[in-house]
């Protein structure tokens, strides 16, 4: 049971970091945009495209396990 506890402790700790990361983009955005330099932006360019892959591969993730789950058998606890 553990590997189930540490499973869910992981995607509590990857929301929360997610939420600290997206207020720090709405709190640091405007300044960016106006401050950056053009290699900050080429740099930024890159982080984006591997972001949106990785949150890409995270929803595929997610919708496998809620399949997964949903075709368990209701005995399941």
């Amino acid at each position: 049971m553990s590997d189930s506890t540490s499973f869910l402790d992981n995607l509590k700790n990857l929301g929360l970091f997610m939420s600290v990361a997206l207020e720090h983009i709405q709190a640091n955005g405007d300044g960016f945009v106006r401050d950056a330099t053009g290699i900050q932006v080429r740099h930024f360019e890159r982080s984006i495209t591997q972001i949106r892959t990785l949150a890409e591969q995270t929803e595929r993730e997610f919708n496998k396990l809620e399949y997964l789950i949903a075709k368990r058998p209701r005995n399941s606890a």
